[in-house]
């Protein structure tokens, strides 16, 4: 009788793991959605259009929305992202430099940045290599490939950045009634 009952519970507590994964694949989806559809978002910023061009908050990379997973623990579902970068952006905030000046991109620089690496120190060493000039000149570093043209800035240097809040980490009210549909469709 107590390996039927074991049996029993086994087959209760897979069917569990099963609703709970799929509640967990809907709220990250939902999560995803939230980001891709950015409703309510803040503009993207003069200086960031500048920078990547236009475009739609928070879809730079896709690297956010592609990193919001899910995890099954017990009885548990969470859903959440590795990115260090979530809280701000979903929450707002200032960001403040943490010795002299925080290095904000100028327009151009991705290209620079796909070639020589993301770091600004690697982007400045590899236009040095190719032959080109860095130098500061007041709040920019900017850089020239020969003598006599005309300067280009690769960073503007800052003490600090505001970051709108564009809050995306949430489940509506429908989205949750989904996912309580989800859970209980085999109970009744």
């Amino acid at each position: 009788m107590n390996q039927v009952a074991d049996y029993l519970d086994q087959i209760v507590d897979d069917l569990q793991s099963v609703k709970l994964d799929n509640v967990g694949v809907m709220a990250s989806d939902f999560i995803r959605d939230h980001i891709y559809k950015g409703k309510n978002f803040t503009p993207l910023s003069p200086a960031t259009v500048a920078y990547r061009g236009k475009g739609r908050p928070l879809q730079d990379t896709g690297a956010l929305r592609d990193s919001i997973t899910h995890k099954v623990s017990g009885n548990t579902v969470k859903v959440g992202t590795n990115k260090p970068y979530a809280r701000i952006q979903n929450n707002g905030g200032t960001i403040t430099a943490r010795k002299n000046w925080l290095w904000i991109p100028a327009a151009g620089t991705r290209q620079l940045q796909r070639k020589y690496g993301y770091k600004p120190a690697d982007v400045c060493s590899g236009l040095r290599s190719s032959g080109c000039s860095v130098f500061r000149i007041g709040r920019t570093i900017c850089y020239k490939k020969a003598k006599g043209s005309k300067p280009k800035i690769i960073y503007y240097l800052k003490k600090q950045v505001v970051i709108p809040k564009r809050e995306f980490f949430y489940i509506t009210d429908k989205e949750a009634g989904q996912l309580l549909e989800e859970i209980t469709s085999d109970i009744l």
